[in-house]
Formats: structure tokens, sequence, C-alpha cells
């Protein structure tokens, strides 16, 4: 079987991938530990100013499981790749700004921890979670949803 044959089922796990996980994090902050907790460890980061802080908290999960829905079905594709990406580059950075303050500090991404952050091994896992979804992005949408045409063929029938 040719490489290309299976680059659509690549494309699929990595983009039903990320969404689970963005589903899994974002409820675990709703349904699990809760907002408040949330809150606390954004706060941590001292990144925001306190009033900022419940805005962040109560959106940013809710985004992360509509975000992740959209990819495990394949709807508004291009916009949850997008999504995905932009909150994968925003998480990285904060991240990274965190690791260079040296901060000893859980980083909340799925919910309550008393772990303090590898960072090392998160930007590996960010970097991953990136690559998937360069990976998702490739090729047409999936074939259980109508998606845009494929080819010129289709655009001129639609």
């Amino acid at each position: 079987m040719p490489l290309s044959s299976h680059v659509p089922i690549l494309r699929l796990i990595c983009q039903v991938g990320v969404g689970v996980i963005l589903v899994y994090a974002g409820g675990q902050k709703i349904f699990v530990s809760g907002v408040t907790q949330f809150a606390a460890d954004v706060e941590k980061f001292q990144l925001l100013p306190p009033s900022l802080v419940p805005l962040v908290a109560y959106f940013l999960p809710w985004w992360e499981v509509v975000t992740g829905i959209c990819l495990m079905l394949d709807l508004l594709r291009k916009g949850a790749i997008a999504s995905g990406m932009m909150m994968t580059l925003v998480f990285g950075v904060v991240i990274l700004w965190a690791w260079s303050q040296g901060l000893d500090i859980s980083c909340g991404c799925f919910g309550k921890s008393d772990a303090t952050i590898q960072y090392p091994r998160k930007i590996f896992e960010l970097s991953l979670q990136w690559i998937a979804l360069i990976i998702a992005a490739c090729g047409p949408p999936m074939a259980w949803t109508k998606g845009e045409p494929q080819n010129r063929a289709e655009l001129e029938k639609s």
C-alpha cells in the first residue's frame, strides 16, 4: 500500500486525538476540579491582572471542550484546527514564560494536580500537539462530513 493511502488515517488519528485531549482537559477543569481551582492555577502564573483571572478560568475550559468536540466530529474543521493551534501556541508561550521565571507551580492543564510542571516534558507534549494539528490540517475533510469541495469539478457542481 502506498504511503499516501495512510495519510487520511494518520490525519484522522491526529485530529481526533487532539480533540480528545482538549475535551478531557476542559472537562477536568469544569466538572472535576472546578473553575475555582483552575482560577487559582491561572493566578499562580502571575501573568494576568486579578480582574481577568476569573474570566479566563471560566472561558478557557469551555473553549477547549468546544474546540475538541469540533475536532472529533470534523465540524468547522479549519476554525477548530486554527483554534487548537492558537491555544497550543499560547499554552506553550505561557509555559516557557513560567519556566524562564523559575516558577515552581502546577500548570492546571488537566485539572487539580499537586505535581509541579516538568517544563521540558510539557514543552515536548505541546510540540507533539502542534505537530498533530499540522498533520490534521493537511488534506480534505473527513469522509463523514460534506466539507469543502475536493476538486474543481465538485466546486463547479456546488
